[in-house]
């Protein structure tokens, strides 16, 4: 099961890459920009969802599981287009696995658009937004009384990642951040998540 997913997210990967490739070179003057890297450390409830499956979140810091450690790691291939399409500085592509809210294993696939707000000499506001695959274990192996596929707002198939839950969405990040020099900037990192659920991050991007 773990191989069979392993596979399906590297091919999904690939053609993302390979798609987001052929729209940049399209673009005049495009040019590669930045990798970033980060982790994935915290998870934030806004609303009070369902105490009884809450209360059973492994990570949880607080006992009705408004906070949750959320342990992951994310990447991205960055490239700037100078001739900024819709008021675009950049094309994003993303990836990011680890552990969601029940320890069970989640992650993403993105690519979307980047729009920077200078803020001070050295602070930056970066915000994207593109079409992302969100996807995670089924929680019914570990909720299966609490958790009626949500819903349905969830998807499972036994022909795309199965044993997974899995949406297609518009989604996006919200990054602050604070330049060390030119090349390098260290980023506080902001996912709403189906809008219930804050996502936070720390990592570091470099620019070439």
């Amino acid at each position: 099961m773990d191989m069979l997913w392993h596979h399906k997210i590297i091919q999904l990967g690939i053609t993302l890459f390979f798609l987001m490739i052929f729209y940049t070179s399209s673009a005049s003057l495009v040019f590669a920009d930045a990798i970033g890297a980060s982790m994935t450390i915290l998870s934030i409830h806004t609303k009070p969802g369902t105490l009884a499956l809450r209360e059973q979140y492994p990570r949880r810091i607080d006992a009705e599981g408004n906070f949750v450690i959320t342990p992951g790691v994310e990447g991205y291939y960055q490239r700037q287009l100078p001739s900024r399409p819709w008021k675009t500085n950049a094309m994003r592509f993303a990836l990011g696995v680890g552990y969601d809210c029940a320890d069970l294993k989640s992650g993403y696939v993105h690519l979307g658009g980047r729009w920077v707000f200078p803020w001070t000499e050295h602070i930056k506001l970066d915000i994207g937004l593109g079409p992302s695959l969100f996807f995670r274990e089924s929680w019914t192996k570990r909720f299966e009384d609490l958790v009626s596929d949500e819903e349905g707002f969830w998807i499972e198939s036994d022909s795309f990642l199965p044993g997974y839950q899995h949406k297609w969405l518009i989604g996006g990040n919200v990054e602050l951040l604070y330049e060390f020099t030119p090349n390098l900037h260290a980023f506080w990192g902001v996912v709403p998540a189906v809008v219930i659920v804050f996502v936070n991050s720390l990592g570091v991007r470099y620019s070439f």
